[in-house]
């Protein structure tokens, strides 16, 4: 796999929107099963600065997981 390409993989799966299956569970994006496991690290890594930098843009202060967390334990069903 090129780096261009693992690049593009870490990119697709930085995003806290995550799909859930059937059943409501939490389902990793497409392109997470398509990274090496050496590449994990680095994905990882990247969320973490992408949570900080939606946390420091939020006028709440909030990451999109937070909030995403918050909605579902107040009852509403966010996707």
């Amino acid at each position: 796999m090129s780096d261009r390409d693992r690049d593009a993989l870490i990119e697709a799966a930085l995003t806290a929107y995550r799909d859930r299956d059937r059943d409501g569970r939490l389902v990793p994006p497409p392109a997470w099963w398509d990274l090496p496991p050496d590449a994990l690290d680095d994905l990882f890594e990247a969320q973490l600065l992408a949570r900080d930098v939606e946390r420091r843009t939020d006028p709440d202060g909030m990451s999109g997981t937070a909030r995403a967390v918050l909605g579902r334990i107040g009852g509403e069903m966010t996707r």
